[in-house]
C-alpha cells in the first residue's frame, strides 16, 4: 500500500496509470471521487470507464452523482471548448458541484480560465446562464480575448467581479463597460485591459489596492491604431499605492496634472497618448523608478524631479513640442550618488534631440559613452567637452553643423571608441585625431543599414587624417556606396580590419601592416598591388575579388611568411608557389574554377608541413590532381570539401593528424583509401553517390566522437552495427529510401550526447533507445510515429528535444503519444549549433 506522499498529480492524459495508482491507496476511493469522476468520463479504457462509473453511482456525494447523470464526456480528442459545454452542464445538474476543482483536473490548469475566438461555442451556451461563472471562485488568472465580437458576451463580463479570488485579469474584446462593481475584486495584482470600445471606467477602481501591474490599451496593436478618448479620468491611479508597473496606450486622457503617481512604481510606459498635454508637476517622490517612456505629440513640458531619482535607468522620451531639457537628465549623471549609493547608468533615448535645447550643465559629468544624433547635441557636447573628461566611447551620427566648431574629437582625450557617420563638411570633427593615444576601435559608415546606395551628394572621399594614426586594434569601414578607401589613407597598424560594401579598395604606395583583413561585397581596384603593399596574417578577400583567369605572382606578397590564414582563388596552376612562398600558412580555403576541368587537373603543389585546415570548394578535377594537394599537406587536422565532383574515389592518401572530415555535396563514391589515425568528427551531407562499404569503412575508425550522415544514397542499405562500437558523443542518420526501423543498436552508445533520427518510417519509437540516460538532445525529425512512446523514455535526462518539422508534434498528433518524452521540456524546431555545428567546426 502507497503512503499518500507518493500518489502521481493527477494529468489528464496519463488517467488509466494514475487511477491504478490510487487504488492502491489506503483512503481510496473517498480522497478521489472528483478524480474518479474525470476518468469515468473521459478514459477510453472500458473496464476502468465501468468501475469509475460504478463508484460515483453507488458511494460518491450526491452532487457528483447529479452531475453524473449528464451523458456528455468529457473529451480527449475534441477541443477545450467541447470539454467545458460538458462541464457546464455539469454545473448545471447539480449546485453543489466544484466546477473549478473539475476544471483544473480536465484541462491541467492551474487555477486559469481561459477563452479565445475559438472558444465561442460555449460563450453562446454560457450566456443563457452567467452566473456559472461565480461558481468558479478560486481562479487565479481569467483570459478573454474577444476582439471583434461586439457587446455580445457583455453580460459575462459582468459576472467577473465575482471571483473575488482573482489575481490576474486579461481582458481584450469590443466591451462597452465593465461591471460597477469591478474595485471588489481587491486580490488583483496584474490588470490588462485592451478596449477600444470601452465607454468609462468602472467608479470603483481606485478600490483596487492591490494592483501591482497595470496595462491599458484604448485599441488594438495595428498601424491604424485610435485612441478611445472616452478614456480620459485617470484620477484614480492615486489610491494603487502598491503599483510598481503603470503602462498606457492609446487613450484620450489630456490632463494628468493632479494625479499623485503611486511612490512603489518602478516603471511607467505612456504611448501613443496623442490627447496628453499635462502631467504631474513633480515626480521626485519615486524613488523606486527605473524606467520612464513617453510618446506623445502634444505635450510641452516635463515633471521637476527626474533629476534626482536614485534608480532611474532608462528615460526615453518622443514628444515633438517640448524644446527644453536638463543636461542632467539627457546625459545622466553618475558623479552624483545618494545616501553613498552610486548611480545606476542612465540611458536616454530622445527622439526629437535636433530641436531640444539643453540647460547649461554646470557639474562634471562621469558617463563614458554618448550618441550623437542632432548638429545642436554635437555643438554643445563640443562647447562642453571639459565637463565629459571620461568619455571613452562616442558615436557621431548627424549632419555637419552650419559652422565648424572650433573644438574637435581631439579634445576627449580617453576616447577608446569612435563610431562615425561620413558627412560632407565634417571632416573638421577629425582635426589632430592622432592626439588620442588610447583610441583602439573606430567604425565609419555612411549609413547604419547594408545595401543602402547614396543618390545624392555621395561621399566618396575617406578622410586622410587617418592615416597619422600610430596603430587601432578594430577599423571598421562600411555601407558607403560611392567610397572608395586609398591604403595610404588608413593607419599604418591595423590588428582586424572590415571592409563591406563601399565601392571600392585602390591600394596605394606605402606598406601598412594588418593582422587580419576581411573584405565583403567590395572589389579591390589593384589587387597584385594591394598584396605588394600589405602585410597581413589572415587574408578574406571575398567573392568580389575572385580572380580565377588571372595569375598572381605569389614572389611579390609583401612578407608572406606572416600569412597564416589564405582564400586562393586564382588559377590554380600557381597554387604550388603559394604553398612555397607562405610557409607558416596555417588555413587556406580553395575555390575552383567551375566547369573547367583542365584547370582544376592543372594545379601545383609544394611540400607544406605547417598546414592544418583546408577547405575545398567547387572542385571539379581528377583523383591524381586532388591526391597531388593532399599528398603534399601531411599534417592537415580538418579538411571540409564542399561541392566537388568528377572523380569517383578519394585519394588514397595518409592524413595521420586529421581530426575532422567534412565533406557536402560530394560525389565520390568511396573514401575506403583514406587513411586516418586519430580522426574525431565526420560530417556527411548530400553525398549522394557513397557506398555502402564506405559507411563501413568509417565505422571502424575507432577514434570517433562525432558522426553525421545526412542525404546520402537514397538506394543504400541499412546502417551498419559496427557503428555501435564507436565511442560516439553525437550521431545523426537520416533513413536511406528503403530503410524504415530506427536502429536498436544506437542503445548500445552509452557515451552519446547528442541524437539525431531523421525520417525513418517506423511508427514506434524503440523502447530500446529508452535506456541512453546519459542523452541531453533527441531529434526525431521527419519520422511517422503513431503508437504511444513507452513510458520508460521518462527516465531520460534530456535538456533539448527537437521534433518541430517531424510528423512528430502536437499540432497534428494526440500529446499522449509523445509525453513520456516532453516531460517539462519546450521542444524546439531545429538544433542548436553547439550540438549539430561545433563538433565539426575547426
Amino acid at each position: 500500500m502507497v503512503k499518500p506522499t507518493e500518489i502521481p498529480e493527477f494529468t489528464y492524459y496519463k488517467m488509466d496509470e494514475y487511477y491504478e495508482e490510487i487504488k492502491k491507496s489506503k483512503n481510496f476511493p473517498e480522497d478521489f471521487y472528483y478524480e474518479i469522476f474525470t476518468i469515468a468520463k473521459a478514459t477510453t479504457d472500458k473496464k476502468n470507464r465501468a468501475e469509475c462509473a460504478n463508484i460515483i453511482k453507488k458511494q460518491a456525494p450526491e452532487a457528483l452523482q447529479l452531475a453524473f447523470k449528464s451523458r456528455k464526456k468529457i473529451t480527449q480528442k475534441g477541443r477545450h471548448d467541447d470539454r467545458m459545454i460538458s462541464l457546464l452542464e455539469y454545473g448545471l445538474l447539480s449546485k453543489d458541484l466544484d466546477l473549478l476543482k473539475l476544471h483544473d483536473l480536465m484541462t491541467r490548469k492551474n487555477r486559469e480560465l481561459d477563452f479565445f475566438w475559438f472558444s465561442v461555442h460555449f460563450l453562446d451556451r454560457l450566456l443563457e446562464h452567467p452566473h456559472i461563472i461565480s461558481r468558479f471562485n478560486g481562479v487565479k488568472k481569467f483570459t478573454i480575448h474577444l476582439i471583434g465580437k461586439g457587446n455580445k458576451y457583455d453580460s459575462i463580463i459582468n459576472e467577473i467581479s465575482k471571483l473575488t479570488s482573482l489575481e490576474e485579469i486579461d481582458l481584450e474584446g469590443d466591451y462597452e463597460q465593465l461591471p460597477e462593481d469591478f474595485g471588489n475584486l481587491s486580490n488583483l495584482k496584474k490588470l490588462k485591459l485592451v478596449a477600444p470600445c470601452l465607454k468609462k471606467f468602472p467608479s470603483t477602481m481606485s478600490q483596487l489596492i492591490s494592483l501591482k501591474k497595470l496595462r491599458i490599451e484604448g485599441d488594438y496593436w495595428n498601424r491604424a491604431c485610435k485612441d478611445n478618448l472616452n478614456l480620459n479620468d485617470f484620477n484614480w491611479l492615486t489610491n494603487l499605492t502598491k503599483l510598481k508597473v503603470l503602462k498606457l496606450y492609446h487613450v484620450g486622457v489630456e490632463d494628468m496634472s493632479q494625479v499623485v503617481f503611486p511612490a512603489t512604481l518602478k516603471r511607467i510606459e505612456f504611448f501613443c497618448l496623442g490627447e496628453l498635454r499635462a502631467l504631474p508637476k513633480d515626480v521626485s517622490h519615486l524613488k523606486q523608478l527605473k524606467k520612464f517612456q513617453i510618446l506623445s505629440k502634444s505635450i510641452d513640458s516635463l515633471p521637476s524631479g527626474f533629476e534626482d531619482l536614485p534608480k532611474l535607468e532608462y528615460f526615453e522620451l518622443i514628444a515633438p513640442k517640448i524644446d527644453s531639457l536638463s543636461a542632467t537628465l539627457l546625459f545622466g549623471d553618475a558623479s552624483r550618488c545618494f545616501e553613498d549609493v552610486p548611480r545606476p547608468k542612465l540611458v536616454t533615448e530622445i527622439t526629437y534631440s535636433e530641436e531640444t535645447n539643453i540647460t547649461p550643465i554646470t557639474e562634471v559629468n562621469l558617463r563614458e559613452s554618448i550618441e550623437i544624433d542632432s548638429p545642436k547635441l554635437l555643438n554643445f557636447v563640443l562647447d562642453n567637452a571639459s565637463f565629459f573628461p571620461d568619455l571613452k566611447k562616442i558615436t557621431v551620427d548627424c549632419e555637419a553643423p552650419e559652422t565648424p566648431h572650433k573644438t574637435a574629437l581631439a579634445a576627449f582625450k580617453n576616447l577608446t571608441t569612435l563610431n562615425y557617420k561620413l558627412e560632407h563638411k565634417l571632416d573638421w570633427l577629425l582635426e589632430g585625431i592622432e592626439q588620442c593615444t588610447k583610441l583602439k576601435n573606430v567604425e565609419l559608415y555612411r549609413f547604419q543599414e547594408s545595401n543602402t546606395r547614396d543618390i545624392k551628394l555621395a561621399v566618396r572621399i575617406f578622410p586622410s587624417v587617418f592615416s597619422k594614426i600610430e596603430q587601432l586594434e578594430n577599423l571598421t569601414i562600411k555601407n558607403a556606396s560611392a567610397l572608395v578607401v586609398d591604403t595610404d589613407h588608413l593607419p599604418k597598424h591595423i590588428t582586424n580590419l572590415t571592409i563591406s560594401e563601399i565601392k571600392g579598395i585602390k591600394a596605394g604606395t606605402e606598406e601598412f601592416d594588418v593582422f587580419n583583413v576581411e573584405v565583403k561585397a567590395t572589389p579591390i581596384l589593384n589587387l597584385q598591388e594591394f598584396y605588394a603593399v600589405i602585410s597581413a596574417a589572415k587574408f578574406n578577400l571575398g567573392h568580389r575579388n575572385n580572380d580565377v583567369n588571372n595569375v598572381l605572382n605569389f614572389e611579390t606578397f609583401r612578407h608572406p611568411e606572416k600569412i597564416e590564414s589564405f582564400d586562393f582563388t586564382s588559377n590554380v596552376s600557381q597554387l604550388g608557389s603559394l604553398l612555397k612562398n607562405f610557409a607558416n600558412l596555417k588555413a587556406l580555403t580553395i575555390t575552383f574554377k567551375k566547369n573547367k576541368p583542365e584547370h582544376n587537373n592543372a594545379l601545383t603543389a609544394f611540400k607544406h608541413s605547417n598546414l592544418k585546415v583546408l577547405k575545398i570548394d567547387s572542385y571539379n578535377g581528377t583523383t591524381e590532381a586532388l591526391e597531388r594537394l593532399l599528398s603534399h599537406t601531411p599534417n592537415l587536422e580538418f579538411l571540409d570539401v564542399f561541392e566537388a565532383r568528377g572523380f569517383d574515389a578519394f585519394p588514397a592518401v595518409t592524413l595521420p593528424q586529421l581530426k575532422k572530415l567534412l565533406m557536402q555535396s560530394v560525389a565520390v563514391k568511396t573514401i575506403d583509401n583514406l587513411n586516418v589515425e586519430t580522426i574525431e568528427a565526420v560530417k556527411l551531407i548530400q553525398c549522394d553517390h557513397i557506398s555502402d562499404e564506405s559507411i563501413e569503412v568509417i565505422s571502424r575508425w575507432n577514434s570517433l566522437k562525432h558522426l553525421w550522415l545526412e542525404g546520402l544514397n537514397e538506394n543504400g542499405g541499412i546502417y551498419p552495427e559496427s557503428i555501435s562500437e564507436l565511442n560516439l558523443e553525437t550521431l545523426f542518420i537520416r533513413a536511406h529510401h528503403k530503410e524504415e526501423k530506427i536502429p536498436t543498436w544506437i542503445a548500445n552508445l552509452k557515451n552519446l550526447r547528442v541524437l539525431g533520427i531523421n525520417n525513418f518510417k517506423q511508427v514506434v519509437l524503440p523502447v530500446e533507445l529508452a535506456s541512453l540516460k546519459q542523452l541531453e538532445v533527441l531529434s526525431i525529425s521527419g519520422c511517422e510515429f503513431s503508437e504511444q512512446v513507452s513510458e520508460e523514455f521518462r527516465n531520460l535526462n534530456l535538456q533539448k528535444l527537437v521534433y518541430w518539422t517531424s510528423k512528430f508534434n502536437g499540432s497534428n498528433m494526440k500529446s499522449e503519444i509523445y509525453e513520456p518524452l516532453e516531460n517539462k521540456l519546450v521542444s524546439q524546431r531545429n538544433f542548436d549549433e553547439e550540438d549539430s555545428e561545433v563538433p565539426f567546426r575547426v
